[in-house]
């Protein structure tokens, strides 16, 4: 699809607003985090996120006469395989990372996701790095270093938010996984709304199982409506609508451009995060992001 095309920047509006929705994510998914047990807040997130696509589906299928389970009758195990990486494997790994670090670190680790989306999509044979573009994800991958070894400003390994900056970078290694896998299923004509549901609606016993384990430690008397709107916002629009529309963008636009969208996701969450929740912006924050994302871009644009 050429770029600055009707199509592409109906597309590129879509995933501006995913970017809105994923960075804003990063400081409101905390709320429920100070009171519920981290597989707790993901139960009630994928309950409304599977409602909400599947009622999405439910108009999709009944707009161009399709049926309705036919998509996942076609491809049971494909579907199943990228729900277990992208809901599963992901989803838990950051809902434990946010939890045991701040929501800017979280925000820029996850940003890393197009570097290893670039390298898994070279090492498939997908999409072909040239010589140029090792440079931009040597780059991108000393800035990752850079913000998972710093906590509060100190590059040392003691520091109490490196266990949720790794589970962070394993996370964003899952997602690109998950970015890269669902091309080839796209691109054989599964509709990208279904992919997403029917992966959730897979994953749903998993990480409700895991939620419902959990919810002792749920500290209802401080259980608020802020709470509940929280994970309304997080389950319906990030794990929701934002899903389906990723996933729009991946086949039309391939894997690498709009995995090139993430790059703002740690600003918007960056900015979120100081206004909503107070966290300050470290330098080593900004050093590591510039490095993040100039090496994306090099990685982008040669």
């Amino acid at each position: 699809m050429p770029p600055g095309s009707r199509s592409s920047l109906r597309y590129d509006a879509a995933l501006l607003v995913v970017v809105l929705i994923w960075g804003l994510n990063f400081p409101i998914i905390k709320v429920p985090l100070e009171v519920m047990h981290p597989f707790t807040v993901n139960l009630f997130r994928f309950v409304v996120s599977s409602l909400v696509l599947g009622g999405i589906w439910l108009a999709e299928a009944r707009r161009t006469s399709q049926s309705f389970t036919a998509v996942f009758s076609e491809r049971p195990w494909s579907l199943i395989g990228l729900g277990m990486v992208g809901q599963v494997g992901y989803q838990v790994l950051f809902i434990l990372g946010v939890s045991k670090t701040g929501a800017g670190n979280a925000a820029l680790i996850i940003a890393s996701s197009p570097m290893w989306t670039a390298l898994l999509g070279h090492l498939f044979g997908i999409e072909q790095l040239r010589p140029r573009q090792w440079g931009g994800l040597v780059l991108s991958f000393a800035g990752v270093v850079v913000v998972v070894l710093a906590g509060s400003g100190a590059l040392v390994f003691s520091n109490t938010t490196l266990l949720g900056n790794v589970l962070m970078l394993f996370g964003a290694i899952f997602w690109a996984l998950y970015t890269v896998l669902s091309r080839p299923i796209l691109t054989r004509g599964t509709p990208p709304v279904a992919l997403t549901f029917f992966g959730v609606l897979a994953a749903l016993p998993i990480l409700g199982g895991l939620g419902v384990f959990t919810l002792s430690e749920t500290l209802w008397a401080s259980v608020s409506a802020k709470t509940w709107l929280a994970l309304l916002f997080s389950g319906g629009l990030s794990t929701g609508l934002a899903y389906a529309l990723w996933n729009i963008a991946v086949r039309r636009l391939g894997p690498s451009q709009t995995a090139a969208f993430s790059n703002l996701v740690p600003f918007v969450a960056l900015v979120a995060t100081y206004f909503l929740l107070g966290e300050p912006i470290t330098g080593i924050q900004i050093g590591g992001g510039i490095m993040i994302v100039g090496g994306l871009v090099v990685l982008r644009r040669f």
